[in-house]
């Protein structure tokens, strides 16, 4: 990995959801990795596999959706900030959810932000500038 290489990791079992933002980071001009897992069992495999193996590897951010299966990212946001290894890397909830409950949970939790997922790739775009703004 080049050392200017950012990486992003998105934990959402929506393809379509972690295809869209991976094209907004390129539409940002982001020097940035972009891989996905489809729920939190397989993010918390994968940040652990990394701490073990490449800790140098471990994302610069990671967007987390809440809804997902067999680990949902409330648990799995609980999961990362109980890991001294993995405390420290931004945790974005990007989530279909506007849920006030949610939102004080998230941030209770030690989310970084909490995001509504974007309609439209104009919005996405807009969002990953954001995030590339803050954590890239």
């Amino acid at each position: 990995m080049a050392h200017n290489q950012r990486n992003v990791l998105m934990a959402d079992d929506d393809e379509e959801d972690c295809f869209l933002a991976s094209e907004a980071i390129k539409a940002t001009g982001t020097e940035a990795t972009f891989s996905s897992v489809k729920d939190g069992l397989e993010l918390m495999t994968n940040l652990l596999e990394r701490t073990r193996n490449n800790p140098e590897e471990l994302p610069d951010v990671i967007l987390l959706d809440l809804n997902m299966p067999r680990k949902h990212g409330r648990e799995v946001l609980l999961e990362i900030r109980s890991e001294p290894r993995l405390q420290h890397i931004p945790i974005v909830i990007l989530t279909t959810s506007e849920e006030e409950e949610d939102m004080i949970f998230t941030r209770k939790a030690g989310a970084d932000t909490f995001m509504t997922k974007p309609n439209t790739f104009v919005e996405w775009v807009e969002l990953m500038k954001s995030v590339k703004e803050c954590w890239l």
